[in-house]
């Protein structure tokens, strides 16, 4: 019996690794949703578990010619309360961030106006102002009017040429799939000690983003979007408590 419950749960992992590579070789869009809470909780947490065997690889391979530097959450650590900041890495961080990148990749015009303006608001507090988006103590106003403007501009267009977006959507699906990937671990990169070394080796300076980004997509298409933030949720666990 525990030689036939490891091999099923072998098996499983292997089902769900070629899931993956599979979603990856062909996105599509309209894979048949779960609805089995139970079962799709079951698949998050294997996903994690993945997702964490490849990661602790990466460290071993990377760690040992590269200094990375300090990671993005450390200095978001040094802005927040233990307690904010826990509240940012399990809940907040994760729904802002798969907002911005998975949400939409389910086309309605809401979801696409969510993403825009939050995206720009991260934009344009990065590279617009220089300043993080956690920091409101500057330009508050001007970023949440750049980002609304944007949003309205995205939701106008989204709903006039409805069948014309979503036709893009479902055409080039693969391609907004991929886009989000990369540029999720575009934003995760600090540009102000970006070397040419290490904009070279991005895919790999970069690969638990990348990582996480390719399996979130394919979770939030075939479970929903509360998976994809309960995916990322969980992932933000170990690196949060590293920094505490």
């Amino acid at each position: 019996m525990k030689n036939q419950s490891k091999n099923s749960g072998k098996e499983v992992i292997v089902q769900k690794i070629k899931a993956i590579v599979n979603f990856v070789k062909n996105p599509d869009n309209k894979l048949s949703r779960s609805y089995d809470v139970q079962k799709n909780l079951k698949s998050v947490f294997i996903f994690y578990l993945i997702k964490l065997f490849f990661l602790l690889l990466w460290i071993i391979v990377v760690t040992t010619w590269a200094d990375l530097g300090e990671p993005p959450v450390v200095d978001i650590r040094n802005k927040l309360s233990p307690l904010n900041f826990m509240l940012y890495a399990l809940l907040f961080g994760p729904f802002l961030e798969e907002a911005i990148f998975r949400l939409s990749l389910v086309f309605k015009p809401l979801y696409i106006t969510i993403s825009v303006f939050l995206l720009t608001y991260v934009l344009s507090s990065k590279l617009g102002f220089g300043i993080g988006h956690l920091d409101i103590d500057k330009y508050v106003l001007e970023r949440i009017l750049i980002s609304a403007l944007f949003a309205l501009i995205t939701y106008f267009f989204a709903n006039k040429y409805f069948t014309y977006f979503l036709k893009f959507w479902n055409t080039n699906f693969r391609w907004i799939y991929y886009t989000t990937i990369i540029v999720f671990a575009l934003l995760h990169l600090d540009f102000s000690e970006l070397t040419f070394n290490k904009f070279l080796f991005f895919p790999l300076l970069t690969f638990p983003q990348l990582l996480g980004g390719t399996i979130g997509g394919y979770i939030r298409i075939k479970y929903g979007f509360i998976y994809s933030c309960l995916f990322h949720g969980i992932n933000n666990i170990l690196p949060a408590l590293s920094v505490l």
